[in-house]
């Protein structure tokens, strides 16, 4: 079945507006007045340990829950939404790669790469459309990201390389073209060749679904595979107010 283009996004993948978070009553860790991630843009965030990346991803994934603000993913506002509706909307407009990828050891390479679309119906009819059957789906990212060898899409995940395996993190992030991909700091384990060039493949297959990425890192040197860097320190007015 031939591939079907997806159409262009122009609503942002991702808009924060006055967030503030903090552990404790009286506490502000996170002050963001604002922030936005255009669709189809690679953005990339950075800041050293303690700066607050965590934290900010678990306030996007919806594990943690802002004081106040809105996060807007893909036009719709979160905060005024039922939590079972917040998880729904995250399932469908974001793939998350994790940085320790978080695959099933049990499941093989294919399956662990269709629980991508497994809590959001959208996304499973968007990957159908364009190739057919959700199999035929994850077998065309697997080879995209370059894991096309004869077999793997059968084989345990927990049989693959290091490298492998976190490029099936990302087939598992992009299928069902979601808006938002945060991936938190994937690389990590990764040699400097291996990372660029993981990133270039990153790159090349969101520009194919329109998806945003938004690259969570503490390693300065991969800010060049991106259109835009992002200084957490800079961002966050209560870092700024606290340094001052």
């Amino acid at each position: 079945m031939p591939e079907s283009t997806p159409a262009p996004r122009t609503t942002p993948a991702l808009e924060i507006t006055g967030l503030r978070f903090g552990w404790k009553p009286g506490e502000t860790l996170l002050d963001i007045p604002e922030f936005r991630v255009d669709a189809g843009q690679r953005a990339f965030l950075f800041g050293p340990s303690g700066s607050g990346k965590s934290t900010l991803l678990n306030l996007l994934a919806g594990t943690l829950a802002p004081r106040e603000g809105h996060i807007v993913l893909g036009g719709v506002d979160a905060s005024g939404l039922s939590s079972r509706r917040r998880d729904r909307l995250r399932a469908e407009q974001m793939g998350f790669i994790f940085q320790q990828f978080n695959l099933l050891p049990f499941l093989s390479v294919r399956d662990n790469v269709m629980l991508g679309c497994r809590f959001s119906r959208s996304r499973r009819q968007r990957a159908v459309a364009r190739d057919g059957t959700l199999e035929a789906s994850a077998e065309r990212l697997l080879a995209a990201l370059g894991l096309d060898d004869a077999g793997i899409a059968r084989r345990r995940s927990s049989e693959l390389s290091v490298g492998q395996q976190q490029r099936v993190a990302a087939a598992r992030a992009l299928i069902g073209e979601p808006a938002l991909v945060l991936a938190d700091e994937p690389t990590s384990a990764l040699d400097a060749d291996a990372r660029h060039g993981f990133l270039k493949l990153m790159a090349e297959e969101c520009a194919r679904s329109g998806a945003a990425l938004l690259f969570v890192s503490h390693d300065r040197e991969l800010e060049r595979d991106f259109d835009r860097a992002i200084d957490l320190r800079e961002l966050n007015h209560a870092r700024v107010e606290a340094s001052a």
